[in-house]
């Protein structure tokens, strides 16, 4: 864990070699393919198929990406490098769409602290950054050692670190707390710390736990509100057990797409097992929706953009 006061200063290395000093004009836009908001969007595109209106959503996403407003080149060379760092992990990081969604939030509720559970390298904590007041602060946590060593390099590269050269210091600090979700919630309560905004991006399977922390040790500011991402966990919630249940108040479903060509049993086998441990995340995402519609301290609205993403605030209680 991390020290909220006092940490060493980092060298940039490991980063330093792999980030180009140019981007490649095509990294620009982040690829649709790469953001889970794929999977959420078009579920027949996890079996590989494609039909009119996945291409046609395709092309939406990426339309509404161009006609954004672009996020500084930093976080583009960040998606194109974490492919390279991060091979089969490089969807942990939000699309380039919900970055720019991110840090409009901030800009309009113009939060001064701000928490995220689940840094991975730091791109989705440098969007809200970005968009946060002057002298406002972000904690961030990351558990996985290698990928929070890149986010403190990133840091300190552009700024938001506290020990960054002063030339090129930002008007927002970035703290970096490593070590899992839990123990830097508990962290933060020591230190009374409350929060305008909470992004829950860490361990789906601890949401609900997460949640009663925040909640029941006051971290969350009176008009503060929390950002669930990843609740609809690529359209699998539909599948769940207690969703299916109630799956005849909804209308129905497409017809399915056309068979794939047969696969070798090795390959029937290794899918088998990533749609089985999909659909357990998908449960997970399921019981908490499920648990916070239910929760008499707060209102929620979830939201189906990206992979799906809830707001929730306290209830104004008289």
């Amino acid at each position: 864990m991390a020290s909220l006061v006092s940490r060493s200063r980092v060298k940039s290395t490991a980063l330093a070699r792999v980030l180009p000093a140019r981007i490649n004009p095509v990294c620009r836009v982040r690829a649709f393919r790469s953001s889970r908001a794929v999977a959420t969007m078009n579920p027949s595109l996890m079996s590989g198929q494609e039909n009119e209106t996945t291409t046609n959503q395709e092309s939406i996403f990426r339309y509404c990406e161009l006609h954004s407003t672009s996020l500084p080149d930093k976080h583009a060379t960040l998606h194109a490098n974490s492919v390279t760092l991060y091979a089969g992990a490089a969807d942990k990081a939000v699309s380039a769409l919900q970055g720019q969604l991110l840090q409009m939030l901030m800009r309009i509720t113009r939060p001064y602290m701000v928490l995220e559970l689940g840094c991975f390298m730091g791109y989705s904590a440098m969007a809200m950054a970005d968009g946060m007041p002057r002298n406002s602060k972000l904690y961030t946590c990351e558990k996985d050692a290698k990928a929070a060593q890149l986010a403190r390099e990133l840091f300190m590269r552009h700024g938001y670190d506290h020990f960054s050269p002063e030339h090129t210091r930002q008007p927002v600090e970035i703290e970096l707390l490593e070590g899992d979700a839990m123990s830097s919630l508990k962290v933060l309560s020591r230190n009374k710390i409350k929060f305008d905004v909470v992004f829950l991006d860490a361990d789906k399977g601890s949401y609900v736990k997460y949640l009663n922390f925040i909640l029941d040790h006051n971290l969350l500011a009176p008009d503060g509100y929390i950002l669930a991402d990843n609740v609809l966990f690529r359209g699998l919630v539909l599948q769940s057990n207690d969703s299916q249940a109630g799956a005849s108040s909804l209308p129905p479903t497409p017809p399915p797409s056309p068979p794939l060509p047969p696969q070798s049993t090795n390959s029937q086998s290794g899918n088998r097992k990533e749609s089985s441990k999909f659909q357990r995340t998908a449960n997970q995402m399921d019981s908490f929706n499920k648990y916070v519609k239910n929760d008499p301290r707060v209102s929620v609205v979830v939201l189906p953009v990206f992979d799906g993403l809830s707001v929730i605030m306290r209830k104004n209680i008289p």
